[in-house]
């Protein structure tokens, strides 16, 4: 699936007149204002890990990490908005997120949950991570066994796409197969973060 076409055709920044509003609504987890970044940052994302010789295809993948990322990092106020556009900072940690995945010789994990600890003491580190794979863990059990499986192997074991589709890990028998429904499966993990996100605080 082309990496637009994932995205909803009608303007969900509207709503959103400035960084502020914008900000508030990623705070509410708001579908719309979510919508409204990756949408935004679409562009910078693709731009960036293209010069690091990363594939087209790997955008979406990166963003969606990128953007879970963020949301709990909002989520546990280690993200301080200071009037700044939120994209700007979600395109920082995705130029990240793609520097290790090209500093890494043999294609691994992206772990969704180390990311945001790499700067705390190492006790703190620990903690958050464990804390963070639990809730990853919980989430991902939430997906339907299809999903989980996919996930599960590129995220979390690290298998490559080859590796999955000569092994016959799953049922997707080419790449791009494989790539198109972990895709998929990465943004219900999204929604799946922001209902839980939105059910915490009501």
């Amino acid at each position: 699936m082309p990496v637009k076409a994932w995205f909803s055709t009608h303007r969900p920044c509207n709503k959103f007149e400035n960084h502020q509003q914008l900000y508030e609504g990623l705070v509410a987890m708001d579908n719309q204002a979510i919508l409204c970044l990756q949408t935004k940052a679409l562009p910078m994302v693709g731009q960036q890990v293209s010069k690091m010789g990363i594939s087209g295809e790997e955008v979406e993948e990166i963003l969606n990490q990128s953007t879970l990322i963020f949301l709990q990092k909002i989520e546990e106020g280690t993200y301080e908005f200071k009037g700044h556009a939120p994209t700007t900072y979600l395109v920082e940690v995705a130029k990240r997120l793609a520097m290790a995945k090209v500093r890494r010789k043999k294609p691994q994990h992206d772990s969704l949950e180390d990311y945001h600890v790499q700067h705390l003491s190492e006790h703190e580190a620990l903690q958050r991570q464990r804390d963070a794979a639990a809730l990853v863990t919980r989430f991902l059990n939430q997906l339907g066994e299809a999903c989980e499986q996919v996930v599960r192997l590129h995220h979390i074991d690290g298998y490559s796409d080859d590796e999955v589709v000569k092994g016959r890990m799953t049922n997707y028998s080419t790449i791009n197969s494989l790539k198109m429904k972990r895709s998929a499966c990465m943004k219900k993990l999204i929604e799946i973060a922001t209902k839980w996100k939105t059910s915490k605080n009501t």
